[in-house]
């Protein structure tokens, strides 16, 4: 006689209690992997031109467009809520040899960063500063200030700022992108720590960047994470994002690729809204606006998605710590009932099950001969982008 699974859970039911109580808290790190999950965002933009630079503030989406000028092109920024159509900025420059792009708030939201680059003369490579803009007393953005020559290096290029605030220093970092010397080749990422008084640090070099071109940076100050894009050959193709985690001490871990949205094209700008738990990124890979599945688009687009996680179990037997496969496993979410996932009869002993955050999700595992394993389980935001890997043990019935 065969019994299901259903029916084992309630029997388990009667004979034990689970922790339903204090259930243990699981890591959440991905979306549905190798870019599927991601939405082509609707921002109704000024041109047809590409969309860079993401960055929310509340329900309000700031951007980086590309406009066509008489000579050539320029970047300016826009912002948008919703569906309305996307207004420009007031501290967009009035000059068509300037561009203005990446703009980003400090963590209280009284100061915006932003990159300013010149039109080079004929002859002369482009080069690009860092600015700032303090809000004034009426919530008005006051007048634009060039960061010292501590971060804009004469002869160099600073670009793409990004901000964060570094609990192991206790102080807001600026993070951004550089060719200045003392890099490991290309644009590398540096931080420079904010004093108290305004002043900025001497900016430290990462050990993570490459030969290649590493920028873009984004970081998530909740888990001390940096995100960045790279084009490195270690990357699926193109420019890739990447993630490096802090230790307890401070030190950098090993980067690792976000493979859940990266793609053989183009994907960079980085910016997670945690209050949405909605990633923001951009990428030149084939849409519905851009024809073919093989070329890459002439403009870059941005993509939401909703950062889920996954959970990673490795199934063994109990009785020798074999890899145990053919097992059933059901995925079931306790708020609703309803069963996310099932996988009947697994080919491999690890498996990779997408979950999202603030959920409490109850795992069972079985196999005919063993005894079932039953999880609760809750995710939660505050361990967004950490990859948990559970393992299950099955005991056998004889």
């Amino acid at each position: 006689m065969r019994i299901s699974l259903r029916a084992i859970f309630l029997l388990y039911l009667f004979f034990t209690q689970t922790n339903a109580q204090n259930p243990p808290q699981l890591a959440i790190d991905s979306v549905n992997g190798n870019g599927n999950g991601a939405e082509l965002l609707n921002v109704n933009p000024p041109t047809d031109c590409s969309l860079l630079s993401p960055c929310r503030y509340g329900d309000r989406l700031y951007f980086t467009t590309v406009v066509p000028t008489k000579t050539g092109q320029i970047t300016r920024i826009y912002s948008t809520v919703g569906n309305d159509a996307a207004q420009p900025l007031p501290i967009n420059p009035k000059e068509d040899q300037l561009s203005i792009a990446n703009m980003v708030f400090n963590t209280a939201a009284t100061r915006i960063y932003y990159t300013l680059s010149r039109e080079p003369k004929p002859g002369n490579a482009a080069h690009s500063e860092l600015w700032y803009c303090d809000k004034t007393f009426d919530g008005k953005w006051g007048k634009s200030e060039r960061l010292s020559g501590q971060i804009n290096l004469p002869g160099t290029s600073a670009k793409e700022p990004a901000i964060g605030f570094d609990f192991k220093l206790r102080k807001e970092v600026l993070f951004f992108a550089s060719d200045r010397p003392g890099g490991k080749g290309g644009y590398d990422i540096w931080y420079s720590p904010i004093e108290p008084d305004g002043r900025f640090g001497e900016p430290v070099n990462f050990p993570f960047n490459s030969s290649a071109n590493d920028g873009a940076p984004h970081f998530f100050t909740q888990q001390q994470i940096l995100f960045y894009s790279s084009n490195s050959l270690a990357g699926l193709g193109g420019y890739d994002i990447y993630q490096a985690e802090r230790s307890e001490n401070g030190e950098w871990l090993s980067t690792q690729n976000l493979q859940q949205i990266n793609t053989p094209f183009d994907e960079g700008y980085f910016f997670y809204h945690p209050q949405s738990q909605t990633t923001y990124f951009c990428s030149n890979r084939p849409n519905g606006k851009c024809k073919g599945d093989i070329s890459p688009c002439t403009d870059y687009s941005i993509y939401s998605a909703n950062m889920g996680g996954s959970l990673v179990l490795n199934i063994i037997n109990e009785k020798d710590s074999t890899a145990l496969l053919g097992c059933n496993i059901e995925l079931e979410d306790t708020s609703t009932g309803q069963f996310e996932q099932t996988i009947l009869k697994s080919a491999s002993n690890t498996l990779q099950m997408p979950i999202h955050a603030d959920k409490r999700y109850r795992l069972i595992v079985s196999k005919e001969g063993f005894f079932p394993v039953f999880m609760e389980m809750q995710t939660t935001v505050s361990n967004c982008f950490k990859t948990l890997t559970q393992k299950v043990v099955l005991k056998p019935m004889r």
